[in-house]
C-alpha cells in the first residue's frame, strides 16, 4: 500500500507522537487489504489543527481498484481524532468487502435461524397447540402477504430507501410472522387478519428503512468512482451499486403482470405502460402509494386500510385522490393524454402479479411453527 500523510499546523513534538498513531492505524488496515495488489492501493491522509481553537480534523482517502473510500473525523484530542478516522475507514472497508463478496446472501440463513430460535424456547403442549392454531389461521394469507412485501421492497429499492444488501422478502415475512405470533393476543378487533399482518409487515419494513438510513449516514463521506452512464432503458429500479450484482434483485418489472395481448405491438405498449405505472407509484409519497395500492390493487376495504395507515377514512380518500391525480398527470406527460383519458384507475394499475410463495420458504415457516407436522 502506498501511503501519503501530511501534518498541518502541528508542532514537532506532537507530530512525533501522531506519527506513531498513524503507523498503528495503517497496520490495522493491512489485514483487510491482503487480497489487493499493494501497488494498486493508495492511502492519502492528513491531520490539521485549528488555528484558534483546540480542535483537530483528520481526513483519510483510500483508493482501491474501482472504489474510493473516505472518512473525516473531528475532535479536541489529536489521538481520538486519528483513532476515530481509522476506525471509520476500517468499517467502510469491511462493508465494501462484504458487499463485493455477497456475504449477505450466505448470512441470511443465520438471521432466519435467529428468528427460528425465538419460537423454540417454549415446547409445552399448550405452546405447540397455540403455534399450530396460529399457523392454521395465517397460512391462507402467506402468499398474498409475500406478494405485498415483494412489491413494497421493489418500490423502496427503486428509490434507494433500501438496498439488495438489506433484508429480503423472506426475512421480512419471517420477522412479520414472529411479530404477529408474539402480538396475536393484542390484535386489534377492528382489523381482519390479512390487514393486520400487512400493517406489521409495513412496520418491519419501516424499521429496515431506518436501519438503512443510519448505515448510509455513517458512510456519507464515502466517495465513489464515476460510474459508466447507464442505459436509459434500465429505468429507476436498476440503479443499485456499481460493483454489486446479487443473485436476486427485486425489480419493478417483477411486480407487474405480463401483457396478454396476442398482438406483439400491443403487448409491448402495454408492458411499457405497466412499467411506467410502477415507476410513478414508486415516486409517490409512501402513504399515498400505500393507500392507492392497498385499496385499488390488493382490494382491501377502506376501513381496513385506514386502520393500517393510522388515518381517518376522509384522510385516506384524500390521499388516494392526490395519488391518482399525480399518477395521471405524470403518465400523461410520458404517454400522452389520449392514452389515459378514458382509462380507469383500476385499469391503469392492472391486476397484481401473484408471485408464488417459494416452497422451501413455506416449509421453513411451517417447521418453525409446527415442527411435528413438518417432520
Amino acid at each position: 500500500m502506498k501511503i501519503r500523510f501530511s501534518y498541518r499546523k502541528i508542532d514537532k513534538n506532537e507530530k512525533k507522537q501522531l506519527k506513531e498513531l498513524v503507523a498503528r492505524g495503517e497496520e490495522s488496515l493491512e489485514p483487510l487489504l491482503s487480497n489487493y495488489d499493494p501497488e494498486a492501493v493508495v492511502l492519502d491522509g492528513a491531520i490539521e489543527k485549528h488555528a484558534k481553537r483546540q480542535l483537530y480534523r483528520a481526513r483519510l482517502k483510500l483508493h482501491l481498484p474501482h472504489k474510493t473510500l473516505a472518512a473525516v473525523e473531528e475532535s479536541d484530542s489529536a489521538a481520538s481524532c486519528l483513532n476515530g478516522v481509522f476506525a471509520e475507514l476500517r468499517r467502510q472497508l469491511e462493508r465494501y468487502k462484504h458487499l463485493s463478496r455477497n456475504d449477505h446472501l450466505w448470512k441470511r440463513p443465520r438471521r432466519r435461524a435467529q428468528l427460528r430460535s425465538l419460537l423454540k424456547e417454549s415446547t409445552t403442549t399448550d405452546e405447540q397447540e397455540m403455534r399450530r392454531s396460529f399457523m392454521n389461521l395465517v397460512r391462507p394469507h402467506l402468499e398474498e402477504l409475500y406478494h405485498f412485501i415483494r412489491r413494497e421492497l421493489a418500490y423502496h429499492q427503486a428509490l434507494e430507501d433500501l438496498s439488495p444488501a438489506d433484508a429480503g422478502p423472506d426475512e421480512i415475512l419471517d420477522s412479520t410472522l414472529v411479530r404477529a405470533y408474539e402480538r396475536f393476543p393484542q390484535r386489534p378487533e377492528h382489523l381482519e387478519l390479512l390487514p393486520w399482518l400487512t400493517s406489521l409487515a409495513l412496520e418491519v419494513i419501516g424499521e429496515e428503512m431506518e436501519a438503512h438510513r443510519v448505515r448510509e449516514r455513517r458512510v456519507a463521506t464515502e466517495e465513489r468512482e464515476p460510474e459508466t452512464p447507464m442505459d436509459v432503458t434500465d429505468g429507476i429500479d436498476t440503479e443499485i451499486y456499481e460493483f454489486y450484482q446479487p443473485d436476486e434483485v427485486i425489480r419493478l418489472e417483477d411486480v407487474i403482470p405480463n401483457p396478454e395481448s396476442p398482438i406483439p405491438e400491443e403487448a409491448e405498449a402495454l408492458l411499457e405502460r405497466n412499467l411506467l405505472v410502477q415507476e410513478v407509484l414508486a415516486l409517490l409519497p409512501r402513504r399515498w402509494r400505500q393507500a392507492l395500492v392497498l385499496v385499488d390493487v390488493h382490494e382491501m376495504q377502506e376501513t381496513e386500510v385506514a386502520g393500517i395507515l393510522g388515518c381517518s377514512q376522509d384522510e385516506l380518500a384524500e390521499m388516494r385522490r392526490c395519488a391518482e391525480r399525480f399518477m395521471r398527470e405524470w403518465l400523461a406527460q410520458r404517454l400522452g393524454p389520449d392514452e389515459i383519458e378514458d382509462t380507469t384507475t383500476e385499469e391503469l394499475l392492472g391486476s397484481p402479479l401473484r408471485e408464488p410463495l417459494p416452497d422451501e420458504l413455506e416449509a421453513e415457516i411451517l417447521e418453525k411453527f409446527m415442527p411435528m407436522e413438518a417432520e
